[in-house]
């Protein structure tokens, strides 16, 4: 074997090293970031570090919670990150947890005013997220015409309204009064 093609072949092999490296590397950090995401959406991680307590005792009481006949139970990120895409929900994801940490750490959460907050819920509940769940909305309210007339101007995309300026207390079963505890 010559000079050159023993250089030539350690280049090859350092490429491949590179890229099988590279491969392994991406996978570590695709499977950290999915346990991450995964472990940090649900009410039990978002009740430690926040002032959310009135939510998730309202949340326990409405079907979105789990008290429906099926016991099927949505996730705070469910509703309350965008599903339009990974990069989205991923870049909301980090953007509303690092706000949340500095509030809570660094601000005053006491403060807070929940009530003035809700009037802005459709900031914090995706449309995306509701149809995630809700996939068969469409054709399921077409037997029934209250439901139909209901939803017909946003699914011919008429309205800008978003599901939670309709639906005021999707999620949390008398919010309202428990924010006032």
């Amino acid at each position: 074997m010559s000079r050159n093609t023993e250089k030539k072949a350690k280049s090859i092999w350092f490429i491949i090293g590179i890229f099988v490296l590279g491969g392994i590397i991406g996978l570590l950090f695709s499977f950290g970031v999915a346990v991450g995401v995964h472990k940090t959406s649900d009410d039990k991680f978002c009740t430690v570090c926040h002032t959310m307590q009135p939510m998730a005792d309202s949340y326990y009481l409405d079907a979105h919670g789990g008290k429906n006949a099926n016991g099927v139970q949505a996730k705070c990120v469910d509703c309350h990150l965008p599903h339009d895409s990974l990069a989205n929900y991923l870049f909301e994801k980090a953007r509303t947890g690092l706000h949340d940490f500095r509030v809570q750490n660094f601000g005053d959460p006491k403060s807070i005013d929940w009530e003035e907050k809700r009037k802005h819920a459709k900031r914090f509940v995706f449309d995306t997220g509701c149809m995630s769940c809700h996939t068969n909305l469409e054709n399921a309210t077409t037997g029934n015409t209250k439901a139909f007339v209901a939803h017909k101007e946003y699914f011919e995309k008429r309205t800008d309204k978003k599901c939670v300026e309709c639906h005021k207390n999707v999620g949390h079963h008398i919010l309202g009064d428990y924010i006032k505890k």
